[in-house]
Order: C-alpha cells, then sequence, then structure tokens
C-alpha cells in the first residue's frame, strides 16, 4: 500500500510540474461554426453574393506561437498545414448561408484579404489559448469596377485546457473567424450594397 502512496505522490507531482520548453506545432485548421443561431444577423432576402475571394497577405505565415509562462526564452512556433485561404472562404460561406444569404449563380463578388492571424499558448500546468484575426473587405460588382463597399473586420477568442491541443487551438480560431465575419455581415453598409453591387 505504501509503494502505491508514493507512485500516486510522484504522478501527481509530475502532472503538476510547469514544462521547462515547449516544441514547434503544426495545427491543421477545420472550420466549424462555433456561433449559436442567435448571434447570426439575418440578411435580407436580396441578399447575393456570386463568389468569395480570399487572398492571404500576410508577411509572417506562422500562424502564432506556443510559450512556457515565466520563461521567455521557452518559445515555439505555430504553423498551419492546411490552406488558411480556404479556411477562411468555408467559414464565410457557412456564415452566410446560415444569415439567408445565397453564394453561388449571380451576385456581386466578395473580396476577402487575410492581414493577420496570430495565436498565444501559454502553457503552465494546462495552457491558455487566445486567438485574432484581422481581414479587410470589399463586395465588388460582378463585372468588375470599384468597390461597392470595404470595411475591416477584426474577430479574437480565449480558450482554456490541455497543452499542445489540436482541438483547442482549432476552436479558438474558429471562434476568432466568426466573430470577424459576424461583425463584417452586421454592418449597415454591407447589408445596403449586398443588395444592390452591380444591379443585384
Amino acid at each position: 500500500m505504501k509503494n502505491v502512496v508514493i507512485v500516486l505522490v510522484v504522478l501527481l507531482a509530475s502532472a503538476c510540474r510547469t514544462p521547462s520548453s515547449v516544441t514547434p506545432l503544426t495545427v491543421p485548421l477545420k472550420y466549424k461554426t462555433m456561433a449559436s443561431p442567435a448571434e447570426v444577423p439575418s440578411l435580407p432576402a436580396c441578399t447575393a453574393i456570386s463568389k468569395i475571394e480570399v487572398e492571404d497577405v500576410r508577411d509572417e505565415k506562422a500562424i502564432g506561437k506556443r510559450f512556457v509562462q515565466d520563461n521567455p526564452s521557452a518559445v515555439a512556433p505555430v504553423t498551419a498545414s492546411t490552406d488558411i485561404a480556404a479556411w477562411v472562404r468555408e467559414g464565410f460561406e457557412s456564415t452566410l448561408e446560415h444569415a439567408g444569404a445565397h453564394v453561388g449563380g449571380k451576385g456581386s463578388v466578395l473580396h476577402v484579404r487575410i492581414e493577420q492571424i496570430t495565436t498565444n499558448e501559454n502553457v503552465l500546468h494546462r495552457a491558455g489559448y487566445d486567438g485574432r484575426i484581422a481581414l479587410s473587405l470589399e463586395l465588388l460588382p460582378p463585372g468588375g469596377g470599384p468597390a461597392c463597399w470595404s470595411d475591416r473586420a477584426e474577430g479574437s477568442s480565449e480558450n482554456y485546457g490541455y497543452a499542445g491541443s489540436i482541438e483547442n487551438y482549432q476552436e479558438t480560431l474558429n471562434h476568432a473567424l466568426d466573430r470577424a465575419a459576424l461583425h463584417a455581415l452586421s454592418s449597415s453598409g454591407f447589408r445596403k450594397a449586398a443588395c444592390s453591387c452591380g444591379g443585384n
């Protein structure tokens, strides 16, 4: 019995010990809406988007960093193993469709530029996560020409759980993307332009 107690104490001590370092992590971004139906605005019935174009203009292609709390030298990069532009496109398509807009066919073109994606994983015994995404957006006539609407949208999110969790990274970034998309779609300028841009 004494040996069992000693083993349990050792295991508990190991589980509670702060790590001395972190390793690089690669995350496959997989979109899943994190927004509740109550958060999604209802767009006018005339809203029609023919396609969504996404451009990743970031100079820094990493999506964040992991670090050990109180040890600034213990830092490791976080990168994405999947197409970030495709992930953002899927997020906007999903949000538009949940808001009642038709995507595909006739309509204006939504052009999205990814300006920033950052995550921070603060590792102690477990880990705290935060993520932020910044986008610039334009609604363009289907035949080309000046933008009918343009704006910037940002979204941020926080999470907590096991260190190095792919699921925690995905949830954090999906929350941030949803919030940026909802910010854009809630704009009165977008709602007006989406029904008139290019004669929709």
